[in-house]
């Protein structure tokens, strides 16, 4: 081989491996804040509103009460106009109205409404509407609810809710359902997770990527709640959900937004400390870190460093060294 298709070689070599980058997988991590919000209740929601956090969530027969939450964890009792139901949560459209989403019961059946939010806080609502039939269920139906609604980029609203088709342990199932007003709703196909994953909430959606947290239904080992996330391009095929398994965040119910790229506060129940005891409300700080690619160092041969290469003349054969050795008259390279 010819000296100078060696270099060639050698060259596209370092250039080709220079170019292989080594990935380091992407993370989700969380934390418990160390705060003390004094709130209990179960499937909050929280939507941050004049540079607090307004927190509604259901807190007995009551239905559903609300508190504003400063960053150090300081909440104070918001006063709500009538009857807001249960599993309370909020979308905000562009031109700036707002409009509520709720699941309310009378003696026969559950059902998933919606109504006008009369004011920017969302501290009363206006006349209900049922969403549609498909969401409503006997009252006596337990595993269905805690409906998630969320305005997705094109401007639709969709609503993601817990349903139990078969009844047993850990057979719960997620179901999708979209609106081009936000006020009808039709059901979309399949199932978005299965296995007895619940308490759904979207904390991102933009076009291409979706960000959700979840519970199980103490479907792992430890037999408690725990904590979940997954992502999706369009909001409706999602990644295997992934364990947020960090000491003290075992629960169920939580909601959040992101507070800065790729920082989410999240709002949970906690179990009480007691068997019979109150759901009380936890706070914590959800941290994503991207993926990193490092492209490994190639180093280069030291300029003026020697070679070595073998000629050939008949039957004779001679080794020339040198930076840039060549063969000697009438020989050729070997």
């Amino acid at each position: 081989m010819k000296p100078t298709i060696r270099l060639v070689i050698l060259a596209l070599f370092i250039s080709t491996f220079s170019s292989i980058s080594v990935a380091q997988a992407s993370t989700w991590r969380m934390s418990e804040d160390a705060v003390t919000l004094g709130m209990n209740g179960a499937s909050a929601h929280v939507e941050r509103i004049n540079g607090v956090d307004r927190v509604w969530r259901a807190d007995g027969a009551q239905g559903t009460i609300a508190s504003d939450c400063n960053d150090a964890g300081v909440c104070t009792p918001v006063s709500l106009t009538g009857r807001l139901g249960f599993d309370f949560t909020v979308v905000t459209f562009p031109n700036g109205s707002k409009r509520a989403y709720f699941k309310d019961m009378d003696p026969q059946s559950q059902q998933v409404y919606s109504a006008p939010c009369l004011d920017a806080n969302c501290t009363g609502i206006g006349t209900r509407t049922a969403t549609t039939e498909d969401m409503k269920v006997p009252t006596s139906t337990r595993a269905w609810g805690v409906p998630d609604a969320v305005l997705l980029p094109d401007g639709r609203v969709r609503i993601y809710i817990v349903e139990s088709p078969v009844i047993g342990k850990c057979l719960e199932k997620i179901a999708s359902y979209i609106s081009t007003d936000g006020i009808s709703f039709t059901k979309e196909p399949g199932w978005r997770f299965e296995n007895g994953y619940v308490d759904t909430e979207i904390l991102r959606a933009k076009a291409n990527d979706y960000v959700m947290i979840m519970a199980d239904i103490a479907c792992t080992s430890s037999r408690k709640q725990q904590l979940f996330i997954s992502t999706s391009k369009d909001g409706l095929s999602w990644s295997t959900p992934e364990m947020l398994t960090t000491p003290g965040l075992v629960g169920l119910d939580p909601t959040g937004y992101e507070s800065s790229n790729g920082v989410f506060r999240i709002y949970y129940t906690k179990f009480p400390e007691a068997k019979g005891g109150d759901y009380v409300l936890g706070r914590g700080t959800l941290t994503f870190t991207a993926a990193e690619s490092k492209t490994p160092t190639v180093t280069a041969p030291p300029a003026g460093a020697k070679k070595s290469i073998s000629c050939v003349k008949g039957k004779t054969t001679k080794k020339v060294s040198g930076v840039n050795p060549k063969c000697p008259k009438g020989f050729k390279l070997k």
